[in-house]
């Protein structure tokens, strides 16, 4: 790993930006506070708020937060770059050259970057409705390049091919399909351009996810600090300095060692009351509650988990990858009904574990921790915790359910 491959965060970043203690979240769930020291391809140094260190291998590291997210300007503009290797960089302004472009980022900074390794831009991309209109289309199969220009809210979108922007970096050549008439379309007309490109077999494996100040998210091969000051080098190979007053927010270590369950897909779903025409709840749900609102339990969030009627079974193919099962299993503050239930989780007919789960005054939850280690089918069932009981109104979420390597 070069100078790059060390990841840090000194006191100092935190003092001159105003930031409050950063933390590192380790791949087991613990979560410590305070400061990086430093951080190469043995592992990373962390200092506490007490003041001592610890070391940790990288392979156990899912997540660095150096700084909080600063408050959005709800009045900024912005364009979406995205890169060959998936970075997508937000622009307050772009500047094209022949064969490059310059981007000044939102949050401060700015990035020099080859024409060639621009997949597509969206600008302006501030909207929501565009950005969602903008996304179908770049899920939509094409053979050419994409045009597209902004007329009284509606898009037209043209294929063709375009060329290098003109010497004045004020317009884009452009070929419609089915004609040999290039015509220059000035920059300020343009809503968004795609390029058709094949696939960069040199990019590199991507090892971090990192969130800059003003939104920009770089898939980082490499990313380092020096004791001064953060930097990285993208999938692609663009590097990116940061200053020490505005550190990145996150450096999502993650991909690889942790799993939500609600990303993966299950083998089997059963739900033998779902058929029920007087049942007010179905599941599961993924990533909200049962009645598809945020996870909630006990006040804390949970951004990732299931929801599950007290009459479910799924089953998941493991392949014998991961070593433990985590989650908090509970009730969320605003679905009505509840436990007790009966959680169980079996791995290759084995059963791990067994678990009535109620509500006990004001404690709504309670977190689990389930070897899982060579593990190839993973069941978890939810039932009432009483055989004789309905099911009706019975049910449990699981809150940030994750797998670990």
């Amino acid at each position: 790993m070069t100078r790059f491959g060390t990841v840090a965060l000194a006191c100092m970043a935190c003092a001159l930006s105003g930031a409050t203690a950063a933390e590192l979240r380790l791949v087991d769930g613990k979560v410590l506070s305070g400061t990086a020291v430093r951080m190469d391809a043995q592992g990373i140094a962390w200092k506490d708020a007490s003041g001592g260190e610890s070391r940790h291998p990288l392979d156990q590291v899912a997540r660095i937060d150096p700084a909080p997210a600063p408050a959005r300007n709800p009045s900024e503009a912005w364009s979406d770059v995205e890169l060959t290797d998936g970075s997508i960089l937000r622009a307050t302004r772009i500047v094209f050259a022949k064969d490059s472009a310059k981007a000044e980022l939102s949050g401060g900074g700015e990035i020099t970057f080859p024409l060639g390794s621009i997949q597509n831009i969206l600008f302006p991309a501030h909207r929501d409705d565009w950005r969602k209109d903008w996304t179908t289309r770049l899920a939509q199969k094409r053979r050419k390049d994409i045009l597209a220009i902004l007329r009284q809210d509606a898009v037209n979108a043209l294929e063709g091919t375009l060329g290098e922007p003109d010497a004045e970096g004020k317009a884009m050549p452009f070929t419609p399909a089915g004609t040999d008439r290039t015509v220059p379309v000035p920059f300020a007309n343009i809503h968004g351009i795609v390029f058709e490109r094949l696939p960069d077999a040199s990019l590199a494996p991507v090892a971090a996810r990192v969130t800059d100040a003003g939104g920009s998210v770089w898939l980082a091969a490499e990313a380092g600090f020096d004791g001064t000051r953060w930097s990285l080098k993208t999938s692609g190979g663009i590097t990116k300095a940061f200053t020490p007053e505005k550190p990145p927010v996150r450096i999502d270590m993650s991909r690889g060692k942790v799993v939500y369950l609600s990303d993966l897909k299950w083998m089997r779903a059963t739900d033998p009351s779902a058929a029920d025409t007087f049942r007010f709840r179905a599941g599961p749900t993924l990533d909200k509650n049962l009645d598809l609102g945020p996870i909630r339990m006990g006040g804390t969030p949970f951004s990732k988990g299931l929801g599950l009627s007290a009459t479910t079974e799924l089953e998941y193919d493991l392949g014998g990858e991961y070593r433990e099962f985590r989650l908090v299993a509970g009730f969320d503050d605003a679905v009505g009904g509840g436990g007790p239930v009966l959680l169980r989780i079996d791995g290759d007919g084995k059963e791990l574990l067994r678990q009535t789960v109620a509500r006990q005054g004001r404690k709504v939850s309670a977190p689990f921790v389930v070897p899982v280690k060579d593990v190839r089918r993973l069941t978890i069932t939810v039932e009432p915790s009483d055989p004789s009981d309905i099911a009706y109104g019975r049910h449990l979420h699981l809150g940030d359910a994750r797998l670990t390597r």
